[in-house]
This record gives structure tokens, C-alpha cells and sequence, in this order.
């Protein structure tokens, strides 16, 4: 049976999720959010559709997993290398190219990112711990 801790990580990554999905049709429907330049107009819908289905893959696997019983340890570890990996190409690469964001659903998005990647590491050990016990 997980504990709070373990349940808290599971809340805070579903929750991001729901905060991406939410960005993404904020984006893709009203173009309320406007890069810096206009030559990074492609990159900014290209990457942020890139983002939003690996989330929204890894956390639909998660779930399969879990619900099939699964082992779950490889897979969350990829995940979590992968969800690094975006993170440092986000901020050291296209730190300049993106936008800095205005609408409180883009901030809260920035907000929640590094509890995400807490989180999705937390569970990441946690399943390793628990599967060779």
C-alpha cells in the first residue's frame, strides 16, 4: 500500500499533467500566449505539443501499469530520464527562444515543473525499492 508521501508524488505528477493539458488547448485554441520572436512561433506549438504527449503517454502507461500490475521500475525510469532531459534542454537551450510566460496557467506550469521532476524521481526510486524487496 503506498504511503502519503508516495501518494502526495502520484497527485502532484497527475496534476502537472492536468496544468500541460490545460496550457496546450490554452495555446493551441486562443494563441494567447506569443513567443518572444516571431521566427520562434513554430518551435513554441511544435514543443509544446512534443511535451504535452510524452506526458500525457508516460502518465497513460503509468496507469496501465499500475492497473495491470505491471512491474513499473524500467519504465518509470525512462520516463524520468526523458523528463530530464526536456527540462535541462528546455532551460539551458531554449531558455532565450521561448517566452516568458504571463497567463497564470503558464505560471503555474513553471511553478509546478521542478515538483514534477521531484515527484516522477521520487516514484522512480520508489518502485525500484519496492520491486527488489
Amino acid at each position: 500500500m503506498p504511503n502519503f508521501s508516495y501518494s502526495l508524488a502520484q497527485t502532484i505528477s497527475f496534476s502537472y499533467a492536468a496544468i500541460l493539458i490545460g496550457l496546450y488547448t490554452l495555446v493551441v485554441s486562443t494563441g494567447q500566449l506569443d513567443p518572444s520572436s516571431a521566427s520562434s512561433v513554430a518551435l513554441l506549438y511544435d514543443l509544446t505539443a512534443i511535451r504535452i504527449w510524452i506526458v500525457v503517454a508516460g502518465l497513460a502507461t503509468y496507469s496501465w501499469l499500475l492497473a495491470s500490475k505491471a512491474p513499473l521500475a524500467m519504465p518509470m525510469a525512462i520516463m524520468s530520464a526523458l523528463a530530464w532531459v526536456m527540462f535541462i534542454e528546455d532551460y539551458m537551450v531554449l531558455d532565450s527562444v521561448l517566452f516568458l510566460p504571463e497567463h497564470p496557467l503558464a505560471k503555474a506550469a513553471v511553478v509546478m515543473r521542478p515538483l514534477f521532476m521531484v515527484s516522477l524521481t521520487y516514484i522512480c526510486f520508489k518502485q525500484f525499492e519496492s520491486e527488489d524487496a
